[in-house]
């Protein structure tokens, strides 16, 4: 069962995806700017919409896509779909439901006891770990504009010290290379997440995490 639990880290953690090339033409505000203003808006979502996957094998982290739904209302709950890998099915991998509430997590292959560092308000709200990732974030430059799902954002580049990035995701030990997507509306909005994670031997791919966070309510 500690193997699926490992899967629900991602019950709302890290990733993106952008559509077509930027609009790089400016002038276009500071990506320091964004990123600060979009994490104080995202520390008060509620709940919200996640999609995320997996690109690279991450030691310890089995997960390749999960999408769902997760709020903090009721003490936390999520509920979704996870395809991971499964190294005991000769490099397959399985695909199941699952449901996140009162500190229990279920699923179509058993059931147990979530541990508390996996939970929702682990990483929704004012001190989750996705706010601490955006705060995290240096180096941040404005890219571009792009279209996401459907609506007009603003691309930001940058870089996540390794602390950070390990006090969200325990398997990186690494600084994360990251673009963040702000709504190029107000209130500036986080709605997407790519990041690489460097190779933990020099034989061995950059693993990508990409998440797109939609319906956010507050």
């Amino acid at each position: 069962m500690s193997r699926f639990v490992l899967v629900l880290v991602l019950v709302l953690l890290l990733a993106a995806g952008c559509t077509g090339l930027p609009d790089t033409r400016g002038p276009f505000p500071p990506g320091a700017e964004l990123v600060s203003e979009a994490a104080k808006s995202f520390a008060s979502v509620r709940g919200v919409h996640f999609a995320a996957g997996v690109n690279g094998v991450l030691p310890g982290f089995p997960l390749r896509q999960i999408e769902g739904d997760a709020t903090l209302g009721d003490g936390g709950s999520a509920t979704g779909t996870a395809d991971v890998q499964d190294d005991n099915a000769g490099g397959g991998h399985l695909k199941f439901h699952f449901t996140v509430k009162d500190g229990q997590v279920m699923t179509d292959l058993g059931a147990g006891a979530l541990p508390g560092a996996y939970a929702v308000g682990a990483f929704l709200g004012p001190a989750g770990g996705l706010k601490r990732l955006l705060d995290g974030v240096t180096d941040a430059k404005t890219e571009g504009r792009e279209n996401v799902d459907g609506a007009s954002a603003l691309r930001v580049g940058g870089r996540v010290p390794a602390a950070v990035a390990h006090g969200v995701l325990a398997q990186v030990d690494a600084d994360l290379n990251v673009k963040v997507w702000v709504s190029d509306t107000l209130p500036r909005r986080f709605v997407r997440l790519w990041a690489q994670i460097p190779p933990p031997g020099d034989h061995l791919s950059p693993v990508m995490i990409e998440l797109s966070l939609t319906k956010q309510q507050a």
